[in-house]
């Protein structure tokens, strides 16, 4: 995930397709925004950057407050 997520490189030097398997990629999404932060240039824009993260992290969140109230495997 990190080779795809534009951590060594930008996502413009790859292929059409792997470009695309990229944006499924919360990696880049981070990547982008540090990259943007600092040298005011990103593969993604910094909006649509900032909404996946948000994305990525309220489904996640969302995923452990399900297990947590399931009590998944968990054994006393």
């Amino acid at each position: 995930m990190v080779f795809l997520g534009g951590s060594l490189y930008s996502i413009a030097w790859l292929p059409e397709f792997w470009q695309k398997v990229s944006l499924a990629n919360p990696v880049l999404y981070l990547v982008s925004g540090f990259r943007w932060s600092f040298y005011n240039m990103a593969d993604v824009s910094i909006a649509i950057s900032l909404s996946m993260i948000t994305i990525f992290c309220v489904m996640n969140l969302s995923a452990i407050a399900y297990i947590f109230s399931k009590g998944y495997k968990i054994k006393y």
